[in-house]
């Protein structure tokens, strides 16, 4: 019986009605842009500074007399130093794209979202790799969510070799296949590799540099003892190595389980 996460909650993605209910204009869009970048009041993006001064003229815009110039303050508005700064294309439109983006299973074209918003190819693509840069992210690199991890042998059969290159073992490095290990994101990235041999190091290491520290599952099945007990999983930080015929699921941070395979 696999055991629950208290922590566990579901995140349920707004509906595009529910996107355009929520910020049916521009100035709700920049009030929720307000708020989360400054949550505890607006500071100069430059120095930092808390005392600034809203322009009464220029609506969504403050000045900073701490880092200004001679005779001249620095002036910025909501959207400085963010991928929607320096865009003719109102807020609105900018969260209706990313809605679609993140809503759609396999990916948006910029011609999908140049027909969407009625802009030029040129804005829909500049668009695009602007988002697609925001949400780059180092975890990026590692695979996240659920994992699974496994290794194999690719390799013809002995007895369909040439006489001179049989080597009359089967299974494992000694039969003279190549060894690969390959660990696949739910939904996501498959990484592989070539390894030399199936020993829990060299498949801890793996792990370790595939998948993510915030990964909330791990399951692996090995085809070789690694550990010092047949009954026994080796956690090596996020890594899973577990004897023949046992299955194992490891949520993180704190809780885990794990069961046979029949």
């Amino acid at each position: 019986m696999l055991t629950t996460l208290s922590s566990c909650y579901a995140i349920y993605m707004m509906t595009l009605k529910q996107l355009l209910e929520t910020y049916p204009t521009e100035n709700a869009c920049k009030e929720f842009l307000l708020k989360r970048r400054w949550p505890n009041g607006v500071a100069c993006p430059r120095c930092g500074n808390k005392k600034v001064y809203t322009l009464p003229s220029r609506p969504w815009h403050w000045a900073c007399k701490a880092c200004a110039k001679p005779r001249s303050s620095y002036r910025f508005s909501v959207t400085v130093g963010t991928i929607f700064d320096n865009s003719k294309v109102g807020l609105k439109t900018w969260y209706e794209v990313l809605w679609q983006m993140l809503n759609s299973k396999k990916g948006v074209s910029a011609l999908q979202i140049k027909r969407q918003i009625g802009r030029s190819y040129p804005t829909a693509w500049y668009m695009c790799h602007r988002l697609r840069a925001g949400m780059q992210d180092a975890d990026f690199k590692k695979l996240m969510g659920i994992v699974e991890v496994d290794e194999t042998f690719i390799g013809g059969k002995d007895k369909n070799r040439h006489w001179d290159k049989k080597t009359h073992v089967t299974g494992g490095i000694g039969s003279g296949k190549t060894g690969v290990i390959g660990a696949i994101s739910r939904k996501g990235n498959v990484v592989c590799r070539i390894i030399e041999n199936t020993d829990e190091q060299t498949l801890s290491n793996f792990v370790s540099e595939t998948v993510s520290d915030k990964v909330s599952l791990v399951a692996t099945m090995s085809t070789k003892a690694t550990g010092s007990s047949a009954n026994s999983a080796s956690l090596i930080g996020l890594s899973v190595i577990l004897p023949a015929n046992t299955c194992a699921v490891w949520f993180t941070p704190a809780t885990s389980t794990a069961f046979g395979a029949s």
